[in-house]
């Protein structure tokens, strides 16, 4: 079994990795949240929990080439490319593991909720429902390039910007769900910083 310190720690790295996955904030072309950010925190977490969930280990050859593939596509950014649509069938491909990856990441972390919060039922259905909403939001993403292009670019622009905001809104909610599930092993948080030698109220 996995103490509750590290169970606390890898839930934190989960809820943080949906920050650098889903939101996303450019300086030129070049991300300030990179998501091979988010990879290597899902990775860390997975580090944490397999003990916990057996199925999890399974899925590091998956976070490895998901960490890579995003890195690449950000070193190339610095440059003004763009990884992603260069290579079509390998898109595919890295698609297909992208989705696989993250629906049995999110499977296993509501059996996680269901074993080890109060509320586990109620969580682990809207860890469920987000999993459903981000297969949907990631395959329409993956088979964008494919489709028939919109009579406008207005209307092909106004698409991408709502799927684009309903992404960010779904990491927010599984942030949110995820510090909860941690919620169950808040006592297991590390202890605060002691104060800095010579310090205290009286000083001036």
């Amino acid at each position: 079994m996995t103490d509750r310190q590290t169970m606390y720690g890898g839930l934190s790295h989960a809820a943080w990795g949906y920050l650098f996955l889903c939101v996303d904030f450019n300086l030129g072309n070049v991300s300030i949240l990179p998501r091979f950010a988010g990879w290597l925190l899902f990775l860390s977490a997975i580090e944490k929990l397999k003990e916990e969930r057996r199925d999890l280990a399974l899925l590091r050859p998956l976070g490895a080439l998901m960490a890579l593939w995003t890195g690449a596509d950000w070193l190339a950014s610095w440059a003004g490319r763009d990884v992603d649509g260069l290579f079509l069938p390998l898109d595919l491909v890295i698609a297909a593991a992208q989705l696989y990856f993250l629906f049995q990441f999110l499977t296993d972390l509501a059996a996680l909720a269901e074993a080890h919060h109060p509320e586990g039922e109620a969580l682990s259905r809207r860890i469920l429902l987000c999993r459903t909403v981000q297969t949907v939001l990631v395959t329409l993403f993956s088979l964008a390039p494919y489709l028939p292009a919109a009579p406008s670019n207005d209307d092909t622009n106004a698409a991408v910007l709502i799927l684009a905001a309903c992404y960010c809104i779904l990491g927010l909610w599984l942030m949110i769900s995820l510090f909860r599930l941690r919620g169950a092993f808040q006592d297991a948080a590390p202890p605060p910083l002691p104060p800095a030698p010579g310090g205290g109220a009286g000083k001036i």
